[in-house]
């Protein structure tokens, strides 16, 4: 019996999803039949992928582009000279997000008009998109692919599909779940796991953590396999899916599962790639203190490194960017790269606001490309770039007997493509394990890493590691141009809100186990705070 698939009549050809409960089931008015694989090519690209959007609109409940304001390397932005614009940059960038800043029960509240918006925009995105894998799975297996050409489409389909299906997995495991723990994997709730194209008639329910887990680590390398079989174009290097970015995506998860031995040779062969380079010292030398930026910044089109790339730049322009009343670089985070270390002139600097007046925080300046006329199509929570490959290498031999020195080895090949000068080092033990952590803090942050870093290294059996992060949020006068009162937020380590609760709406109607997120108050308010002091 011929299937169909159910697609918008618009411009990208793609499909629309609805539900019960807005919850991962599908229908359509209008049907198109999928006679070729190029036609199923043409969803994934318009209903799977998510668009690599240029322009700038600020942490977003979209997507997880919230996920570079949750951890300890930003805080709210302060300048002694505050200008009359600090209310309408406040208002755009911080008020709105202040339930994710402040890791409240409730994600969506406002501060200041104590409104709450939804908060299931990432959870029912994500759940779109893999019900679309889904359907095209479904509809592949039907499509003609009795020429060389039309296998290797078929091929690059499924790959593409299966890795897509497994990032989007992997992010809402690590918002709605625990951090994946050996030893509490097969009873820890994570999230529903839906694999069929076709309305479900039964309640959902939330799969194990090792479920999840599985599936993930089965759909990479089922991208793996499809993906070698068909290599990617180098026309689709950076936005479409390949054997490399499967391989790096699956050495990560495995590094999440502790899966030690697994983790080093999944980023052996990302390493070991001719697709694939570490940028040299050269590239973080060339910043240009000229006007134009294009072409001088760190995490651009051009950067070698860039294995994969996804969706919007939600945090260039909301980090500081020139403006008060918004985020800044934490001084701890800045305070850990030596002077020779080139990251710290490329990712940061100190910034004036728009009208050349002094500005007391520190910006992300440079680590992606954030000028008004030209700004940056890689994105800063779905990324794939080679340099974790390195940390991830340099991780799982730290953490396995007898394989320290290669350990060493990948950490010092990286440091030597960042630091002018670099003298290669030897460590053991524990001194190495925090050494590579340190490294993997300064290289990825602002990339969507941190936050889960931190979760998954409070459970990691062989070196655990917690601690307090303190948010400071600066609230201004909307009539003054000044700032009124700071208040502190704290979340202690095993703090319930390292996991988020299940969107209200989506409990409702399938009456999924709960997670014990609570309500917060700031453990200080009332002191006006310099966040560049912390």
């Amino acid at each position: 019996m011929k299937k169909n698939i159910y697609m918008a009549l618009a411009l990208a050809a793609t499909l629309t999803t609805t539900s019960c409960g807005d919850f991962l089931d599908e229908y359509s008015q209008d049907k198109i039949t999928a006679t070729e694989v190029s036609h199923l090519d043409e969803t994934l690209l318009g209903s799977v992928y998510m668009p690599s959007i240029a322009d700038y609109n600020g942490p977003s409940s979209a997507y997880a582009g919230f996920l570079n304001i949750l951890d300890d390397d930003v805080n709210t932005g302060y300048s002694s000279m505050a200008s009359g614009n600090i209310w309408n940059t406040w208002s755009t960038y911080l008020s709105g997000m202040f339930g994710y800043f402040a890791w409240q029960l409730e994600v969506g509240k406002n501060y200041e008009s104590g409104s709450v918006a939804s908060d299931k925009r990432t959870w029912e995105d994500l759940y779109k998109r893999i019900n679309n894998v889904n359907v095209i799975l479904d509809e592949i297996v039907d499509m003609p692919h009795n020429t060389d050409e039309k296998l290797v489409a078929y091929y690059r389909v499924q790959g593409e599909a299966h890795f897509e299906r497994a990032q989007y997995y992997l992010m809402l495991a690590n918002l709605y779940g625990k951090a994946y723990n050996p030893a509490t994997c097969e009873s820890d709730p994570c999230v529903p796991l839906k694999l069929t194209p076709y309305v479900e008639t039964e309640q959902f329910h939330r799969a194990t953590m090792k479920e999840v887990y599985s599936q993930i680590v089965d759909d990479l390398l089922k991208a793996e396999d499809f993906l070698t079989k068909s290599p990617q174009i180098d026309d689709h290097r950076l936005y479409r899916a390949s054997a490399e970015a499967a391989d790096l995506l699956l050495s990560r998860v495995y590094l999440y599962m502790q899966n030690w031995e697994e983790a080093e040779k999944k980023a052996d062969a990302v390493m070991h790639s001719e697709k694939v380079e570490l940028a040299t010292i050269d590239l973080l030398n060339s910043k240009s203190d000229s006007e134009d930026y294009e072409g001088a910044d760190f995490l651009t089109e051009q950067n070698p490194e860039i294995i994969f790339s996804q969706g919007s730049n939600f945090v260039s322009g909301a980090v500081f960017d020139g403006r008060t009343g918004n985020y800044c670089v934490a001084k701890e985070l800045y305070d850990l790269y030596d002077d020779n270390d080139l990251r710290k002139t490329t990712f940061f600097e100190y910034q004036t606001q728009m009208d050349n007046t002094p500005v007391d925080s520190l910006a992300l300046a440079h680590k992606y490309h954030r000028e008004q006329d030209y700004r940056s199509r890689v994105g800063s929570i779905y990324t794939l770039r080679a340099a974790e490959a390195w940390l991830n290498k340099a991780e799982a031999c730290a953490m396995q007997n007898g394989k320290e020195a290669d350990a060493c080895a990948a950490l010092n090949e990286l440091r030597r493509n960042r630091i002018a000068n670099y003298a290669d080092q030897q460590y053991t033990g524990t001194e190495l394990i925090d050494q590579v952590r340190l490294e993997r803090r300064k290289e990825l942050c602002f990339e969507g890493q941190r936050w889960f870093d931190l979760r998954r290294y409070a459970v990691c059996a062989a070196h655990p590691y917690k601690r307090t992060i303190t948010h400071v949020l600066n609230v201004p006068d909307s009539n003054k141009g000044t700032y009124r009162y700071s208040y502190v937020y704290n979340l202690e380590p095993d703090d319930p809100a390292y996991v988020f609760a299940i969107p209200s709406d989506i409990q409702e109607f399938d009456k999924l186990e709960k997670n014990p997120r609570q309500k917060r108050e700031p453990v200080l308010k009332g002191v006006l705070i310099k966040t560049e002091d912390e």
